[in-house]
């Protein structure tokens, strides 16, 4: 908002559009429909005090298209639509550098200027290739990523205003839904817990390709049935259960441990999760599993590592994750198998069959 307003006291353009485009960029489970996206950002116009000025206005050029557009063409539709005026595309100066990269980029600048405003960390370099004009002023880093991880978790950025915020939470936008459902089944405790666990899977996620929301939604929903009685567990845990589960010794001796899948049950039940590799991680969070997915492995690890954990090796795991999530996978199993055999307790065939699994890697 901060470089349209700049732009707009800059040139005094005849009209300023803002182009949501039809569907997120962003590999989401659950994408944001076009409809509330655009909802949200009339109400950023409005915190901005944008909206109302007759220069301002959002098109829905290509939501109409029903497909991904690209900038090109874009400008070719706006040229269309206002033959012979100059127009210009607003952008930081943290999009330059890899501006070569975009469809039919030489497109884009026979059609268009460039107008970019200076973001920290990426300076306005003069390019032949890629010549700009410089919006005066400086502005803040733009961090979609990190505004959807705080979203994700329930945060209020300062950058997102108290109206957009609203529109999220009415209509359940960016795991609002998932997270009310969750609170009411969930204590306070469990439910903060559930929130450590997602926000440290978030951290790691794009570092293992694995889509921000799906690690989210896994990290938040590991435990939805730990608090569920016995009863209710043991309706919600599958009636095609694999031997590998074990069910019969784990009713007799470690019962606790079926909560991880009865969890996948409710997902599916209450959450309306679907997504196979969700269900795997909410299903192995407890014992872990040889084979298991990345997305099952690195909850595994955010369950036992996450913040709050009052066990001093949680820390030390955490440290590791942020380093070698593989590494802080054996260590996480290590911790989990030293403490159930400390104790004397029963531990899950799938518990030892992971940590033989890498004892066997290490033999290869």
């Amino acid at each position: 908002m901060q470089l349209a307003a700049a732009a707009l006291r800059q040139l005094a353009p005849g009209a300023l559009y803002f182009v949501p485009g039809w569907r997120t960029p962003f590999k989401d489970l659950q994408p944001v429909p076009f409809g509330a996206r655009r909802a949200m950002l009339g109400q950023a116009l409005r915190a901005a005090g944008l909206a109302g000025r007759p220069e301002v206005k959002i098109s829905s050029f290509e939501a109409g298209r029903r497909r991904v557009v690209y900038t090109y063409e874009t400008l070719e539709h706006f040229g269309r639509r206002h033959p012979g005026a100059p127009l210009y595309f607003l952008l930081g100066s943290d999009c330059l550098d890899g501006f070569r990269n975009w469809r039919r980029w030489r497109a884009i600048l026979k059609k268009a200027s460039l107008l970019a405003g200076l973001r920290p960390g990426h300076a306005l370099r003069a390019s032949v290739e890629v010549p700009f004009v410089p919006l005066r002023g400086r502005f803040p880093r733009a961090a979609s990523s990190g505004l959807r991880s705080a979203l994700f978790l329930g945060k209020k950025p300062p950058a997102v205003s108290g109206a957009v915020l609203a529109v999220i939470e009415k209509k359940g936008l960016y795991l609002a839904r998932e997270r009310r459902l969750l609170e009411r089944i969930l204590s306070p405790g469990r439910f903060g817990h559930s929130l450590a666990v997602a926000g440290l899977a978030l951290e790691l996620a794009p570092g293992l390709g694995i889509p921000p929301q799906k690690a989210a939604l896994a990290g938040l929903l590991h435990d939805c049935a730990r608090e569920l009685p016995a009863a209710r567990v043991a309706r919600l845990v599958p009636a095609k259960r694999t031997a590998a589960m074990r069910y019969k010794e784990i009713l007799e001796k470690a019962p606790v441990l079926l909560h991880a899948w009865a969890g996948a049950g409710l997902a599916r039940e209450k959450f309306g999760i679907n997504d196979r590799e969700i269900l795997e991680a909410i299903s192995l969070h407890a014992t872990g599993a040889p084979g298991m997915g990345p997305l099952a492995a690195l909850i595994y690890v955010c369950d036992l590592a996450a913040e709050g954990r009052g066990f001093r090796e949680a820390a030390l795991v955490r440290r590791l994750a942020r380093l070698d999530l593989a590494a802080a996978l054996r260590a996480a199993n290590y911790v989990k198998l030293s403490y159930a055999f400390s104790g004397g307790g029963w531990v899950h065939p799938l518990s030892v069959s992971l940590w033989n699994s890498f004892q066997e890697k290490k033999k290869g």
